[in-house]
């Protein structure tokens, strides 16, 4: 494998909570209990359909934009505050910038957010591109996200990993033929067995990744 390609939130960033929370808070304010489904349904949309999607399945008449808007607002000041990076992130990015490995971002998040957290945590220069979900014009259920930010890394999928949390991506990747990891997230348990099926790694946290990172990059 010659390039690395990661999801960002629930990925790289511990930050799953914090987006449900903001999708729990939209609906109880209105007197709607939230569907324990609701934020793995939303997660691989991009913000923007996720917001418009939530409003007219519950039939809340507010302005998306607003919605939209108040959403990017909090998220990007806990990004830049309380969010940390996954466990063992930091480390196994150093040491893949140290190797000169080509690595982008592929999110459902937007641009303006990805770009505040990753200068944030002072790992903007360690990826060569950001490729979202609102850029490319659909989720993640379908493989497009994943075979641009190749293109821009200049390699075949089949020279690429992708590290996922979401099963849906992981599926969508690895029908495209890129190899995948499955990282493990707490606000999604009912997937993970499904995760260790189909990804071609699972690991819990980047401290456990359980091949030498050589060996992956072969």
């Amino acid at each position: 494998m010659k390039g690395l390609i990661f999801d960002l939130d629930g990925t790289l960033l511990d930050s799953m909570p914090s987006w449900g929370r903001q999708l729990d808070d939209l609906l109880t304010a209105r007197g709607i209990t939230p569907p324990s489904d609701l934020l793995d349904r939303t997660k691989t949309l991009g913000l923007e359909m996720a917001t418009s999607m939530v409003l007219q399945e519950f039939g809340l008449h507010d302005d998306p934009a607003v919605v939209y808007q108040q959403f990017q607002d909090n998220m990007a000041a806990l990004y830049c505050g309380t969010i940390p990076l996954k466990p063992g992130v930091r480390a196994f990015l150093d040491d893949m910038y140290a190797k000169d490995v080509p690595m982008a971002v592929a999110t459902a998040t937007s641009r303006i957010l990805v770009e505040k957290v990753l200068a944030y945590h002072q790992l903007t220069d360690y990826f060569q591109s950001i490729t979202t979900v609102a850029e490319v014009g659909i989720g993640k259920h379908d493989p497009r996200i994943f075979l641009t930010a190749a293109g821009k890394l200049g390699l075949p999928p089949q020279q690429c990993v992708v590290f996922e949390d979401s099963l849906k991506a992981v599926r969508s990747a690895n029908r495209a033929g890129f190899q995948t990891v499955a990282i493990y997230e707490e606000t999604n348990p009912v997937e993970q067995n499904d995760l260790v099926q189909e990804a071609d790694l699972y690991i819990h946290d980047f401290r456990n990744l359980a091949i030498p990172h050589d060996d992956m990059l072969e």
